[in-house]
């Protein structure tokens, strides 16, 4: 047996120890363990095939990856939340409506009520100022004092009536006000839309065409519809249009007149083998053969 002298270890052990260091490094897996990987494997793949699938969408003013499902919904359901938003806009806006409109008829009334009452003190005070007062007081001082203090309660009565149908007509200028600006805003809104290009300089050349029709400038204050200034922005485009036409004929007409090609002459075909015959010989023949 070959060993080393100086150690006492043989070739044999040796590779006995290297066999044993081998099987270790290179010891076979479990079953599961092969799962395991498998699945890891798997799972990275799709999650790699998923992030080259997703799509940007921007949500409350960030934007994220997801994949397209999840885009799709999301947009479905922003779809479905900015119609809802809008639904609810227009409830509000016709609930506003309809408290202004209330607002304004119970003022309306409260108005009238508030003018019966103080017509019929003024009609009291009128019967009190026919009386002689001094005629009375000469007769019977007593009553023409009943009296008096009676008128003096009538005219404080009269006052609070005219300041109370004041205040209730400065309520109702108030809400007619508040109810205009309403208007505007919402006319504003649709002319934009009808519109986009809508700007101070073209409203000004809206008047001028307006002025041409014949509108006078207080007509013209009162025009608040989106759709008669969309008329009226449609009728000055087409006077625009109509002042040009003139213009675009008189170039027409101007304009120098081409001067068509002539028609190209077709070269005459020549006989060679006729040309140089008459030119050799000079026969009648060869003129007539060239000809």
């Amino acid at each position: 047996m070959d060993t080393n002298q100086e150690t006492g270890v043989s070739l044999a052990d040796v590779a006995s120890l290297l066999d044993d260091e081998t099987t270790e490094a290179v010891e076979p897996k479990s079953g599961e363990e092969l799962t395991e990987e498998v699945a890891e494997d798997q799972s990275s793949e799709e999650a790699t095939a998923e992030e080259g699938d997703d799509e940007e969408v921007e949500f409350e003013g960030k934007a994220y990856k997801v994949p397209k499902e999840i885009k799709e919904a999301l947009l479905r359901q922003a779809d479905y939340t900015q119609k809802t938003q809008a639904v609810a806009e227009q409830r509000r806006t016709l609930e506003e409506k309809a408290q202004l409109l209330q607002q304004r008829e119970q003022l309306m009334s409260t108005a009238f009520e508030k003018a019966v009452e103080l017509r019929e003190v003024q009609n009291r005070l009128s019967q009190f100022e026919q009386i002689d007062w001094q005629s009375l007081a000469d007769s019977d001082p007593a009553q023409a004092t009943k009296l008096n203090l009676a008128y003096q309660q009538l005219q404080r009565e009269a006052q609070q009536k005219y300041s109370e149908l004041t205040q209730t007509q400065a309520q109702q200028e108030q809400l007619n006000a508040h109810q205009l600006q309403q208007t505007l805003a919402e006319a504003q809104k649709e002319l934009r839309t009808r519109l986009p290009n809508f700007t101070p300089e073209v409203a000004e050349k809206i008047k001028v065409t307006a002025r041409e029709y014949g509108l006078t400038d207080q007509e013209l204050a009162s025009v608040i519809d989106p759709r008669h200034v969309h008329i009226l922005h449609d009728a000055m485009k087409w006077r625009a249009l109509q002042a040009q036409k003139p213009q675009a004929l008189k170039k027409v007409a101007e304009a120098p007149k081409a001067i068509p090609p002539k028609a190209t002459q077709p070269k005459p075909r020549t006989n060679k083998a006729a040309e140089e015959r008459l030119r050799k010989h000079g026969r009648p023949e060869d003129l007539a053969a060239f000809l």
